[in-house]
Order: C-alpha cells, then sequence, then structure tokens
C-alpha cells in the first residue's frame, strides 16, 4: 500500500474530524505513504445565493460536478485506497460510486450517525432521540432536526432515503471505522453489515507534549470544548455552582459557542472563569495541569479527541453515563462517569472526584491505557491493517469481475 487519496468536507467551524483527518495524513506521510486530500469547505455555501444554494440541496444526495472531480483526482493520482472522512453536503455519496467505478477500495470514517439521523447526533430538543433509527425518516421533517428547519431538513432526509434505496451504504463502502463499539452497534442497528465495520478509536501525535509537564497539580477542573447546547455545559455550570466546600478548586472554561454569552453572564465570577478559545500548546498545558477534565454531553459524542489529549497528558476524565463515553472512560479506571443529565449526581461525583484518595493511581492507569491504545503505533497498525485488507478483498474482487464479467462482480 503506497498511495491513500483521503476525502473529507470541513465544517465552517472547525472541528475534531479535521484534527483527525490531519492527524491521520501526517502519521500516514511520516511512514512513507503518499496522502493526497481532496477537500472542500462549507465558507463556500456563504457566498451562494439562493439558486446556488437550491443546486446544493438538491445535489447532496448525489453529486454529478463532486463526482467527476473525484473520478479525474483516482485517474491522476492512482490510489491504493480512498479514505473518506466526511463528503455531507457537497461532496454527497457520489464520492463512492466514483471509485466504484474506477475499482478502488473505500473506507469511510463514520464520525457522526448521519447515515442514519438528518441532524446527525440522535439529539432532539435536548433530549436523545431514535425515532429515524427504529422508524421513519418522516420524524425528522415533522421537527426540522437539521438547523431547526422542515425546509433544510427535506434534502438532507431525500440523501439518507435515497441511498439506502439504493444500497450505497451496504454495497459501496468496502469498510467503515467506527470509533467505538457503542457506535458500531448503532450502525449495525440502523441495517448496516456488522462485518463492514471495524473499531478502531482516534489517536494522537505526542510530539508536541514532549515538553508538556503532567502534573495534575492545579487546583481546578476543566472543559475544553465547544459551548452549545448538546455539550450539556449548562448541567456542569448548575452543578458546580451548587457544590459546596470546593477546597479552592475552580472551573475553567475554555471554548466558544453559541450559549458562551449567556452562560458566561450568568455564571461568571467566583470559581467560574471562560477563558474563550485558546491555541492548542495552552491547552495541553492547562489540562496537564487539571485535576480533572468535564465532559458532561447530553448526546451521544463520537470519540471526543478532548478525552484523548487529556489521556496523553495523564489527566484523568469526569463524564456522563451516556453512549460511547461510558466505553472510552471506564469506571474508576480512567475517570468516573455521572448519570445522564442528571445534575445532583454530577454534583455527587464531583465531590467524590475531589476527595479521591488514589489520584495519583489513577493518574498513572490514564497514562497506561493511552499508551496501549491511542498513540500513533497502535493507530497506524489498526489502520494499515484494514487498508490492507481492502485492498486485498477489492483485488479478488476485481479479478473475478474480469473473469467472469461485471455481472458476476462481487
Amino acid at each position: 500500500m503506497k498511495r491513500v487519496l483521503l476525502i473529507h468536507n470541513y465544517y465552517q467551524q472547525s472541528g475534531g474530524e479535521d484534527k483527525v483527518v490531519a492527524q491521520e495524513a501526517e502519521l500516514l506521510r511520516s511512514r512513507g505513504i503518499e496522502v493526497q486530500i481532496y477537500s472542500v469547505h462549507n465558507d463556500d455555501l456563504k457566498n451562494q445565493g439562493t439558486a446556488g444554494k437550491v443546486k446544493t440541496a438538491l445535489s447532496a444526495a448525489w453529486s454529478p460536478s463532486a463526482y467527476k472531480k473525484i473520478k479525474q483526482q483516482l485517474l491522476d493520482m492512482k490510489p491504493d485506497v480512498v479514505h473518506v472522512h466526511n463528503f455531507f453536503p457537497l461532496i454527497s455519496p457520489s464520492v463512492y460510486y466514483a471509485c466504484n467505478r474506477m475499482g478502488v477500495p473505500v473506507v469511510q470514517t463514520l464520525h457522526n450517525y448521519r447515515l442514519l439521523c438528518p441532524a446527525a447526533t440522535f439529539l432532539r430538543d435536548g433530549s436523545v432521540c431514535e425515532k429515524c433509527l427504529h422508524g421513519s425518516l418522516i420524524h425528522s421533517v415533522i421537527n426540522g432536526c437539521y438547523r431547526g428547519s422542515k425546509v433544510e431538513t427535506l434534502p438532507v432526509v431525500s440523501m439518507i432515503a435515497m441511498n439506502q434505496l439504493l444500497g450505497t451504504w451496504n454495497n459501496k463502502v468496502d469498510r467503515y471505522i467506527a470509533l467505538t463499539e457503542f457506535s458500531r452497534n448503532k450502525f449495525v442497528e440502523g441495517g448496516i453489515p456488522a462485518e463492514r465495520i471495524t473499531v478502531k478509536p482516534n489517536f494522537i501525535s505526542t510530539v508536541a507534549h514532549s515538553t508538556v509537564p503532567e502534573t495534575g497539580a492545579g487546583k481546578y477542573m476543566l472543559y475544553v470544548g465547544r459551548i452549545s447546547a448538546e455539550k450539556g455545559v449548562k448541567n456542569l455550570l448548575k452543578a458546580w455552582s451548587g457544590l459546596a466546600n470546593k477546597d479552592c478548586t475552580e472551573l475553567l472554561v475554555v471554548g466558544d459557542g453559541p450559549e458562551k454569552e449567556k452562560l458566561e453572564d450568568q455564571y461568571s465570577g467566583g470559581s467560574i472563569h471562560f477563558l474563550g478559545n485558546q491555541p492548542g500548546e495552552k491547552v495541553l498545558e492547562l489540562m496537564s495541569e487539571a485535576r480533572y477534565l468535564v465532559v458532561p454531553s447530553i448526546w451521544y459524542e463520537g470519540f471526543p479527541m478532548t478525552i484523548v489529549e487529556a489521556y496523553s497528558v495523564g489527566t484523568p476524565v469526569l463524564c456522563s453515563r451516556i453512549g460511547s463515553l461510558q466505553e472510552i472512560v471506564p469506571e474508576g479506571v480512567t475517570g468516573f462517569q455521572f448519570a445522564h443529565d442528571d445534575i445532583g449526581n454530577m454534583a455527587s461525583v464531583l465531590r467524590q472526584a475531589l476527595d479521591y484518595e488514589e489520584y495519583p493511581r489513577l493518574r498513572e492507569t490514564v497514562k497506561e491505557r493511552f499508551n496501549a491504545l491511542y498513540t500513533e503505533e497502535a493507530n497506524f497498525i489498526a489502520l494499515s491493517q484494514i487498508y490492507d485488507e481492502v485492498v486485498k478483498e477489492k483485488d479478488n474482487e476485481n479479478r473475478f469481475a474480469l473473469q467472469y464479467g461485471e455481472n458476476y462482480k462481487l
């Protein structure tokens, strides 16, 4: 395996998916593999008029222009594998058909639940919702689950429904990468064959961490991430505000988002401090000295990069007992869990964590788990195995088709 083409549709606000793409590209290049990235950016949507937005909405299900561009990229590069991270909305599932037409195997990382849920989050009105998973996609249209708009939700539903009908998800992707067993099980519930889904977690480069002290000596808890409803920051602030006798410990909130201004006005001051967005190096420094990273999400997180970053500097995590989080943060091993969307229980766990007598051992266990699961080397071995398997499978399929004709293609 010598050449890999990564494909990614960047969102307007950068997030964990973008970090994963950059790190996997660097990981592969550092091992002598040629990597090219075919990318588009949702910033392009800002300059579109009404006609352009309508065209984008219609092409989200299958984009002829993206199909042609990707096909040309395949002809020029001749990759051994195409690895798709995000195709929505500008690239569309047409990427799979271009690859299939050229006989190139496709790997798709499942960063969110877009193939099953128009909102991609299984979250509606602040609560977990699986109506589209176990029922009809019409529920999402009725509730305007995509951007709070019935009109904007309709083309997303059309994209999912059309490709379900065509068998795209089941027949045009050679291997899916789920970030956790929880995520894998959800996609199996949604109809994707279990044998096509491999679990491989995210990772982080440790090169930039060599000068970061790993102490946990800071007298503070830390939240890092988007300040929005699904992240549960409001719950954390309520729980922390009601916590008596914090032993001079503070709560630092790093990040920005639609709820930041309101929550900062309501809770800033005393032992709560909003620091806004911070450079990556500063975030790692804050993590390394924090007693705990707190992840109070109320939705099915994919695989928060903030947890991997915290683990990389030996910092344990407190998280909601929901979805993949309870798998990524095993109770009493690398941190503690509190009941999902339960402010009283969250406050109790925060108190327990502050008083935990075996804290030094907890930090040692965190570092051991990171070294076992989330390093560059562990990830490269897992990713290479996936690539090698799909290349071998596609070679066998292509040889079979050449021998017996397209009608017999596996």
